[in-house]
């Protein structure tokens, strides 16, 4: 059974300035940079004819940095192959697919995700991006045990990948 992910934040920029940022090369190479681990790199960036932008990432987890029970499980640093992909629905409202793999270990992690301007008028526009999917590990006796470890681990990975892109657009306003 999968283990469910949910995430979500408000960012004090409006939807499609937040958008722009997540979609723009520059900016998914700078947090893979600081957040990415050894090797990380933009594989492919596209924006298809429908007017979706997909891209996929190549990430890292050192071995280090994993939790014992993990360690003896994939036996070195983790490469992550993840996709992610976005659109615009109509203006302040964008949503998106994510899904993700471990190389060499039976993971998997899919989910959704929307963007969009809170209705709130009264003051500077503010935004909202919740994430919501599933992990799932298809290993016999200690499956749930990984997808408890993998869900922690995303859930941190998207709070530094959260305060990365808070910092990135409080230095471009």
């Amino acid at each position: 059974m999968a283990r469910r992910i949910e995430h979500r934040s408000t960012s004090e920029w409006p939807a499609a300035e937040v958008y722009r940022a997540l979609i723009d090369p520059a900016f998914i190479e700078a947090r893979l940079k600081e957040l990415g681990g050894s090797g990380a790199v933009l594989v492919n960036h596209a924006h298809t004819d429908d007017g979706a932008f997909q891209f996929q990432l190549r990430h890292s987890v050192s071995v280090e940095s994993l939790p014992t029970v993990a360690r003896s499980v994939v036996g070195g640093d983790l490469t992550i192959e993840r996709s992610e992909s976005w659109r615009r629905e109509e203006d302040g409202y964008y949503t998106g697919e994510i899904a993700a793999e471990i190389a060499g270990a039976p993971c998997s992690i899919t989910g959704s995700m929307w963007l969009r301007d809170l209705a709130d008028t009264s003051g500077p526009a503010i935004s909202e991006l919740v994430v919501s999917g599933g992990v799932k590990v298809n290993l016999p006796f200690v499956g749930g045990k990984m997808e408890d470890l993998v869900v922690d681990q995303v859930q941190k990975l998207l709070a530094d990948e959260e305060r990365f892109a808070t910092e990135w657009l409080a230095h471009r306003a």
